[in-house]
């Protein structure tokens, strides 16, 4: 492994970072009688089913085709109609360790910059905090214990009010007043450390203000969908499908 690559890395991740997770479209549905429900959990298990099949053999999606993407999108679009919260910004279930099953983020959201890793996001809702974790060369089951490369990105949330990030006169998305907060949150970026064989190599701050919107469009107790956006505008999302880590339960 050469110095340069390493350099090249850093280099990559510190002008990179800033796409680093952010989220979409959710119907906020409440809670339907018992009959229907039954109905949407097992509608729910079959969509997920389907994700799994459609994204088999593509390497989460790094390798995936434009037709393959083209039907992933489509049924990550049917689950997100079946999102069974009102509110899942504000579910306890955001809480944990989750994994980006799929995404069609470019680097390092994807996991990918000179090498191919794992991708990873820690949320703490007491503290409004998260961690957004690329681990290269891990072991283990999920590839991310004893990694010889890592990047973390350390940030703070807040419920999202509704202003586009790249206003300057405070417009809105929506002046019905719509409750943003129960699917959307606002995260701003703090600081990005790349480790070599578990030892701090290079840490550096984002510019003060440097911030995303997150919408949940989907969340039950093992996944989640989120649409990252630039501004707070549908069209410059990015597209997260992650599954929990089993593991920190």
């Amino acid at each position: 492994m050469r110095v340069v690559h390493i350099v090249a890395l850093i280099v990559a991740l510190h002008m990179k970072a800033s796409l680093a997770f952010a989220p979409s479209r959710c119907n906020n549905l409440r809670l339907p009688a018992l009959p229907v429900f039954n109905g949407k959990v097992a509608a729910i298990a079959d969509v997920k089913s389907q994700i799994t099949n459609a994204l088999a053999d593509t390497d989460r999606g790094r390798s995936i085709s434009q037709s393959q993407r083209n039907e992933v999108h489509s049924l990550l679009s049917q689950l997100e109609s079946l999102c069974p919260l009102s509110e899942p910004a504000r579910d306890p279930r955001m809480e944990g360790s989750w994994y980006v099953y799929y995404t069609d983020a470019p680097p390092p959201s994807n996991g990918q910059l000179l090498w191919k890793g794992i991708a990873k996001q820690v949320i703490d809702l007491d503290g409004r905090r998260y961690r957004n974790e690329l681990f290269v060369g891990g072991k283990g089951d999920n590839k991310d214990q004893d990694a010889w490369l890592m990047a973390m990105l350390d940030a703070d949330w807040t419920e999202w009010d509704g202003v586009y990030l790249d206003s300057e006169n405070n417009n809105t998305a929506n002046a019905s007043g719509e409750d943003f907060g129960a699917t959307t949150w606002k995260v701003t970026f703090e600081s990005i450390t790349i480790s070599l064989f578990g030892k701090p190599l290079f840490t550096q701050q984002f510019k003060a203000g440097t911030s995303r919107t997150w919408k949940m469009t989907y969340l039950d107790d093992t996944t989640r969908i989120v649409r990252a956006g630039k501004t707070g505008r549908e069209d410059d999302d990015w597209l997260f499908y992650m599954t929990r880590d089993q593991s920190a339960n």
